[in-house]
């Protein structure tokens, strides 16, 4: 592009970003969140559809992509710290009109993003077998977890350059550009998930792993298109650093990203681990199966409606808290963070009674299986009355992550979804304690997250967060 252009666009940024740091809050909030929250209801969509699917195929399918998202996850985990650490720093160097940094910080991400993701796809080959064999899953699950598993960690690599893409386009107030990515994206996964499972090709879960595979590479390639057109389209240019191999700089530009996201590395890696306990747990039941394929069915829907959107209020805020840490403005960033959990709240409120008084029904579009339906149900029932302390958890944890306060948040996540959770599943579930079965592990969650969104709230309100150094 000539100088011109990029002068006009800079100016553009520079005048779109100004409404995080200036006027209202609550325009904002709305400014970084609507995007989010559609794009975040689109990925929902994706997932609910991959389950609808996977039911038709059979509950032991379900239970399969239940334990391989974990798998996959887990191989992301790098990723989700890079992207943390690339969203603070960009959006703090943003908010103090520090571009030159904001672009470098760029750069680098995305030479660690290429790394990464090679690393996690050759690590998700190896763990892949020896992890679906640790979850206690039957042989029938375990073989169906392979097949899906074989072709879905191949996309771990361009989603990967998707995520720490759409971490630049919010970090510098742009939500939109991540929005209109997932859209394309999620029009082929759920095209594909259709026409390769239960269409001509019949290639059954394979066919989820390869329309993942199809749409993450899609959207890898609009990203770079799109990043090439943005402010940050210079941090594309790789070639001076990656020639420039390991200098001094660049050891300080890893350990800035990473001090502030591998925390939260952590904290997803203990939630991970966590669910693979669980997973041990359910197997300990009178029918591990069936308790398998209710927590699949009851985390997606429960995710779909609850907790993503919260995780877009959450991303959202992160930008804000950041930029207005970056300019000066602590208190403003504080007070963007209650707002942003009262909208949690009246979003998460309405949703946790859906759960509740309309269980069954919710199951049963999930499932033709009675078992399944009635652990899913249970599931809603009991996970519904916690849903308002995990919208202040994910919220207020996405504000101090923004500001790159991670550390906290990494023991609390650490020590309640392992340390609280665990124990309290096993004692509650098994016949070695109360011998309640899977309802048993749902209070379990139930608690583990509440004690979480209490120690949330004391936390933001005591405002300690506002001087993290990043």
């Amino acid at each position: 592009m000539s100088s011109t252009a990029n002068e006009h666009e800079l100016n553009d940024a520079q005048s779109s970003d100004k409404r995080l740091v200036s006027g209202s809050t609550w325009a904002a909030i709305w400014h970084m969140s609507w995007p989010m929250m559609i794009q975040m209801l689109v990925i929902a969509l994706a997932s609910f559809v991959d389950i609808k699917v996977a039911g038709q195929l059979g509950s032991e399918t379900q239970a399969a992509l239940g334990i391989c998202n974990q798998i996959w996850f887990l191989m992301l985990l790098l990723t989700v710290a890079l992207s943390s650490g690339t969203m603070a720093l960009i959006s703090r160097f943003w908010g103090a009109r520090d571009y030159k940094q904001a672009v470098e910080a760029g750069r680098q991400s995305l030479i660690f993003g290429i790394l990464f993701g090679i690393g996690s796809t050759l690590a998700g080959f190896a763990a892949a077998k020896p992890l679906l064999a640790m979850a206690g899953a039957n042989a029938n699950v375990q073989a169906l977890g392979w097949q899906y598993l074989s072709i879905d960690l191949l996309s771990q690599l361009p989603f990967t350059i998707v995520w720490t893409a759409h971490s630049m386009f919010r970090a510098i107030g742009n939500s939109r550009v991540p929005l209109v990515n997932w859209l394309f994206m999620t029009v082929v996964i759920i095209g594909l998930d259709y026409f390769l499972c239960l269409g001509p090709p019949q290639l059954g879960v394979a066919g989820i792993g390869w329309a993942w595979l199809c749409g993450g590479l899609i959207g890898m390639s609009l990203n770079i298109y799109l990043l090439s057109r943005s402010e940050l389209g210079a941090s594309l240019n790789l070639w001076p650093s990656i020639k420039a191999g390991l200098t001094a700089e660049t050891k300080e530009w890893v350990w800035r990203i990473l001090k502030i996201g591998i925390p939260t590395c952590i904290q997803d890696l203990a939630w991970v681990l966590g669910n693979f306990a669980l997973f041990l747990i359910f197997a300990m039941t009178s029918n591990p199966t069936a308790c398998q394929a209710s927590w699949t069915i009851g985390f997606r829907v429960e995710e779909m409606i609850c907790t993503l959107p919260l995780h877009a209020l959450a991303t959202s805020i992160g930008t804000i808290v950041g930029q207005n840490l970056g300019a000066g403005k602590p208190e403003r960033a504080q007070q963007t963070g209650w707002q942003a959990m009262k909208i949690g709240l009246a979003i998460c409120i309405p949703m946790a009674l859906v759960m509740f008084l309309f269980a069954v029904p919710l199951a049963s579009t999930m499932s033709n299986d009675a078992s399944v339906i009635v652990c899913t149900a249970d599931y809603f029932r009991i996970i519904g009355c916690c849903e308002p302390l995990v919208a202040c958890w994910i919220i207020l944890f996405g504000a101090m992550a923004g500001a790159g306060y991670t550390k906290w948040p990494m023991w609390v996540g650490i020590i309640c979804l392992t340390v609280v959770r665990l124990p309290l599943a096993f004692y509650l579930a098994t016949k070695h304690g109360l011998n309640m079965g899977p309802s048993g592990i749902w209070i379990s969650l139930a608690v583990s997250a509440g004690v979480i969104g209490v120690l949330a709230v004391w936390r933001f309100k005591s405002g300690v967060w506002k001087n993290q150094q990043v």
